[in-house]
């Protein structure tokens, strides 16, 4: 493999339980299926529960007196109502109207923000953004590394690892918590 694709901090886990293949996005590896087949990784989702290493969708931590400000003319949904502790999806367009993309924004703090795409350099338009209207903001791709908890059966582990918030706390929600020390940002999003 190129040194020039990155390994995820799961990569030597995810082989260890038998990954049979990888794709490549944002430079990092993507696991892409652990079962026989389609069919079988299909129903094992649709009746228990996986982990995923999504680590490849790197996060834009956009935060600084002007934040707000940055992430409203980044996208035409209505910003002003989001309440800190929520997740929102958010078109990216740019000066023509055109899709950039279409991450999850979690709202962090009234000046702190994280864009969570799936794929895509968002790191270098925002920065870009920024530059171009003279705005008082720190953009960076903070030291995070996505998990996501997937099936009819991730309620029940969510809650045995995170207690009852994880299960109480609303759809397109967040927390700022922790699991054996380690911070997390844990949400509740997905289709």
């Amino acid at each position: 493999m190129s040194r020039r694709i990155r390994r995820t901090p799961y990569t030597d886990k995810v082989e260890q339980h038998g990954v049979r293949g990888f794709s490549v996005v944002n430079h990092m590896l993507l696991p892409k299926a652990y079962a026989a087949s389609v069919e079988e990784a299909y129903w094992h989702l649709r009746d228990h529960v996986q982990i995923w290493d999504v680590a490849c969708q790197r996060q834009v931590e956009i935060s600084g007196r002007d934040a707000a400000h940055l992430v409203q003319i980044m996208t035409p949904r209505d910003l002003r109502r989001a309440c800190v502790g929520q997740g929102l999806y958010v078109p990216l367009i740019d000066e023509h109207a055109g899709m950039l993309n279409d991450p999850v924004l979690l709202k962090l703090a009234d000046d702190h923000f994280w864009l969570s795409p799936g794929d895509g350099d968002l790191l270098l338009w925002a920065q870009g953004v920024a530059t171009m209207t003279d705005m008082d903001v720190n953009i960076c791709e903070p030291d995070a590394s996505p998990l996501q908890l997937q099936g009819p059966k991730a309620p029940h582990v969510a809650r045995k690892l995170f207690g009852d918030s994880a299960i109480e706390m609303g759809y397109f929600h967040m927390v700022q918590t922790a699991l054996d020390g380690i911070p997390v940002v844990l949400s509740r999003t997905g289709w």
